[in-house]
């Protein structure tokens, strides 16, 4: 009796209890095993058993697609080596550059460029690109520096020259606008979940740092501070060209809009933000200030003291509670955080939310289900949104 293809047999039969049907995730059910082998001789045999396995059970998946593609155009490219470095490498590229623009094909340039790294690291092109990436680094800590240099300058007060620095960064770190590609960045793992659900986009995606998404938010930010607003929604819309489910860029422009008094276009500009909102934390910013828009477009004054009071953090000397402060005043409303009852009439007849998207524990939930197998800790940062935006007990254990 062959003891390796019962112990084989034994923990496939663990390894199914976990599957959902799906090819991706199945097959991350079954990488994350083998990552927790030891490393040994008898592993080794083990992982190549379940590859073998994993490969005949799960063609589908897209690992094993993308693989296939990339073995079968290695054969053919071999094909037309000559044994010269530079040659070959410069077919493996004159074929990435004739592959239809699309996303899988992406993929499959990027493996073949690694491909043609590895084999030929002596290639003119090759070197050329490790050195390209050194200097990319070296100038990645030299933005760094400067980044921090800005922080200084905004605590000493020294705002004007704190923009002046930002426009330069920006100027020397953009991105070629491209008609068959969509740049894009996330500061958040799940904003490239939302994205994915969110914008239709048809051409394939190039992730990019989210360096021009930052800057352009500091910048914008800042000049709204110094009442430079048509230039500081320029700056944010940037951020959002770049990241349009960035939940702080989509609120600091209605928060530019309320700054102005424009609080039509503050109304639009959170309801195109309410569907990103992931954290309490937006929420707290998305209530307050829609507590304003409702106060000056629709004079319902009590359905502001609603938002302001769904806003509040603290009571202590914060903003939703001044606000509360001054519509008592003026206004004569009542002071005290209206009942639940009240909250769900007054939102329901606006037709507003008061609460979380439940889209959002949707999608955090089924995220994390996905990633649970391949990327525990990842996995772990969508349940802790759907815990944060749900209360949810039952999300505690997959935190923990």
């Amino acid at each position: 009796m062959d003891t390796n293809n019962v112990k084989i047999d034994k923990i496939v039969e663990d390894l199914e209890k976990k599957y959902t049907g799906d090819a991706n995730h199945d097959l991350a059910v079954v990488q994350e095993y083998c990552r927790t082998l030891p490393p040994c001789e008898e592993s080794a045999k083990l992982v190549a058993a379940l590859g073998k396995y994993a490969s005949e059970k799960f063609p589908d998946a897209e690992a094993f697609k993308i693989g296939k593609i990339v073995e079968e155009a290695i054969q053919e490219l071999e094909k037309e080596f000559n044994g010269d470095p530079d040659h070959d490498v410069k077919v493996v590229q004159d074929y990435c550059q004739a592959l239809p623009k699309s996303e899988e094909n992406f993929k499959v340039a990027m493996a073949l460029g690694q491909y043609a790294a590895i084999k030929y690291p002596e290639a003119e092109e090759v070197k050329k690109s490790k050195a390209e990436f050194e200097k990319m680094n070296e100038d990645a800590k030299k933005v760094r520096k400067r980044i921090e240099d800005v922080q200084e300058m905004i605590k000493a007060g020294e705002l004007d020259k704190a923009i002046a620095e930002l426009r330069t960064l920006l100027d020397e770190n953009k991105f070629p606008e491209d008609d068959e590609k969509r740049f894009v960045s996330f500061s958040h793992p799940f904003e490239e979940i939302l994205f994915q659900a969110v914008i239709k986009e048809t051409r394939p995606i190039v992730r990019i740092s989210n360096l021009t998404e930052m800057l352009s938010l500091q910048l914008g930010s800042l000049l709204a501070e110094t009442g430079k607003f048509d230039e500081a929604c320029e700056a944010i819309e940037r951020a959002i060209f770049y990241n349009p489910v960035s939940p702080a860029a989509n609120l600091e422009l209605a928060n530019i809009y309320v700054l102005q008094k424009k609080y039509e276009d503050a109304f639009e500009q959170l309801q195109k933000a309410y569907p990103i909102l992931y954290s309490r934390q937006f929420l707290t910013v998305y209530f307050y200030l829609l507590s304003i828009v409702v106060e000056n477009v629709d004079k319902n004054y009590p359905l502001a003291v609603v938002y302001a009071h769904l806003s509040l953090i603290s009571a202590e000397n914060s903003p939703a509670q001044q606000l509360i402060d001054r519509l008592v005043k003026e206004h004569g409303v009542d002071p005290e955080r209206p009942s639940l009852e009240t909250i769900k009439k007054l939102t329901d007849d606006a037709a507003l939310p008061a609460g979380p998207n439940p889209e959002i524990y949707e999608l955090a939930v089924g995220a994390a289900r996905q990633f649970k197998a391949s990327h525990p800790d990842i996995a772990k940062q969508f349940f802790a949104i759907a815990y944060e935006l749900s209360g949810e007990e039952s999300l505690l254990k997959e935190i923990r």
